[in-house]
């Protein structure tokens, strides 16, 4: 158990019968308890337990060849998997690094954290949106990025569906502008990052993404100085968006914890994995055919089995020391438009 300075919350390290048994006791001392806040559960939990796997990790010489001395342009940089992309590359040693989001929140907290890491003089931010060509154009123009790693996206497959407008803009349209300057500048490499919803896409956010993908291989094909490669990813544990925030905060509660249906499962994999993968597929040497031709690739994480969304919920139940189906209820929502 971990006890925070006031001596009045406890957060448990792991799920199991020791955090029942410590409840129980204070309960027969009349000592109350409730859920720790969201945030603690989740830094509590052991995700490879809740994953079924342990947590990869991946040689980071190759990620080092690709970034290092290199001006690296991150879109989407203040998101969850944009600002671990910001984090990983800044530690390869850029030469230059660019950081571009919409949100001006989330720019500022990762720039302020790169900053105090000590990334200062190589840091360059814009708040800037992808689909603005004249900033877009300008950011491209002053940096000339060796590397671009396009992250920018919307993702969250019911809100896009209901806002598809705004979807095609960002998906399509912001993911064209961004690949037409890294061949306008001759860039390196560029990768996308992509979902696993874009095979054969039943949401409209899986199909903007799919369209995307398309276009950067066509662009792959077309010309020989700028090579394109798209990494998909499954749900990422814990990221802005995902289930594990909703089923903490619906914990932290008391519940109850909705689920869409008993039997839907997911691929997930954690925000440190994606990022690894996206350096690593970005390293690989488009000379060597046999790994990597000009036809804009696209890599796809092994992320092991499935995951059971009420399995889940219910592990992450536990991991507060509470029962499911008793302390804290789990209820049905049904499918939303889009999902399969």
């Amino acid at each position: 158990m971990e006890f925070s300075p006031d001596g009045r919350r406890l957060t448990p390290r792991r799920t199991g019968e020791g955090t029942r048994v410590l409840k129980n006791v204070l309960r027969r001392l009349r000592i109350g308890t409730r859920p720790a806040p969201p945030e603690d559960l989740l830094r509590s939990i052991d995700v490879a337990d809740l994953l079924k796997r342990p947590q990869r990790r991946i040689d980071q010489r190759f990620s080092r060849r690709l970034v290092e001395g290199k001006r690296v342009l991150i879109t989407g940089a203040g998101g969850t998997i944009g600002s671990e992309l910001a984090r990983q590359a800044a530690a390869l040693n850029p030469q230059r690094l660019a950081l571009i989001d919409n949100s001006e929140f989330n720019l500022y907290q990762i720039d302020m954290e790169l900053r105090e890491a000590g990334h200062g003089e190589r840091l360059f931010t814009s708040l800037t949106d992808v689909c603005c060509k004249e900033h877009l154009d300008r950011v491209f123009d002053i940096l000339k990025p060796d590397v671009v790693l396009h992250a920018a996206a919307y993702k969250h497959v019911p809100i896009v569906e209901n806002n598809r407008c705004a979807g095609a803009l960002v998906n399509v349209l912001g993911a064209k502008l961004v690949f037409d300057n890294a061949t306008r500048v001759k860039a390196e490499k560029v990768v996308f990052i992509s979902t696993d919803k874009a095979v054969n896409p039943s949401s409209f956010m899986g199909a903007t993404k799919r369209i995307a993908e398309l276009y950067a291989q066509a662009l792959d094909v077309a010309q020989n100085e700028t090579r394109f490669v798209t990494v998909r990813f499954g749900n990422v544990f814990a990221s802005t968006g995902s289930v594990a925030p909703l089923f903490a905060r619906q914990i932290a509660n008391g519940g109850p914890v909705t689920v869409t249906h008993p039997d839907i499962q997911r691929f997930f994999m954690t925000t440190r994995e994606a990022v690894q993968l996206v350096l690593q597929a970005a390293s690989l040497d488009p000379a060597q055919k046999s790994v990597l031709t000009h036809d804009g690739r696209i890599f796809v994480l092994d992320m092991g089995e499935p995951v059971r969304i009420l399995d889940l919920a219910k592990r992450m139940i536990e991991a507060a020391g509470l029962v499911p189906g008793k302390d804290i209820e789990i209820r049905f929502s049904g499918l939303r438009p889009g999902e399969k």
